[in-house]
């Protein structure tokens, strides 16, 4: 019996509502910071309509792993035709739409081709409706184990950088809160490997 490798790709997927805020964020933070006597009145692009970005967000939270397994496979055959997206075994493992990463597994040869259909993703379609996003790749592991690993390191990396990043002090609540996030995570970690 021949072993079949496999590549574990976990990637993160950033939604257009979240990058036009952190460049809003970043926008603000060079006019507080510049102290020029010429002072530009800036418009804000976030500021068109309330209800359509609260559709947006509820849009977001309700992408699955089946909507992106599908963008992906339209993704593989727009660019290596329909051959490509039959040799390539794809299977989305994990999407959290909290933490907005996913674990992708694939084999050991094609995943280049797979990276890179991730790298020209730029829609995920939902039904009828499309949420533009950037898909990017954080890691690549050759086993379920050290998948998990990536994702949960990383999850926790931007946890600490999200409570921090106020210069705010751990309470008993947020430090409550944190560990039944990190557990459920965990927990749905687990279930990777023990599905391979």
């Amino acid at each position: 019996m021949v072993r079949q490798k496999n590549r574990f790709l976990l990637v993160q997927f950033e939604f257009e509502p979240d990058i036009v805020q952190s460049c809003d964020d970043v926008v603000m933070a060079i006019t507080k910071s510049s102290s020029s006597s010429k002072k530009r009145k800036l418009t804000s692009s976030s500021g068109s309509s309330s209800s359509t970005s609260i559709e947006t967000m509820k849009a977001i939270q309700q992408v699955n792993a089946t909507d992106i397994y599908r963008s992906l496979q339209e993704a593989i055959t727009q660019n290596f035709g329909l051959v490509g997206a039959c040799t390539s075994d794809v299977q989305v493992r994990l999407y959290d739409p909290k933490a907005r990463f996913a674990i992708i597994k694939t084999t050991r040869d094609k995943y280049p081709q797979v990276r890179s259909c991730l790298a020209f993703l730029t829609e995920i379609k939902q039904g009828v409706d499309s949420l533009k996003v950037v898909a990017s790749t954080i890691a690549v592991s050759g086993s379920a184990r050290t998948a998990r690993n990536a994702a949960f390191d990383e999850v926790k990396k931007r946890f600490f950088a999200r409570d921090f990043s106020g210069g705010e002090q751990w309470t008993n609540m947020s430090r409550m809160a944190m560990e039944k996030e990190l557990q459920e995570l965990e927990e749905c970690l687990d279930k990777i490997d023990s599905g391979c």
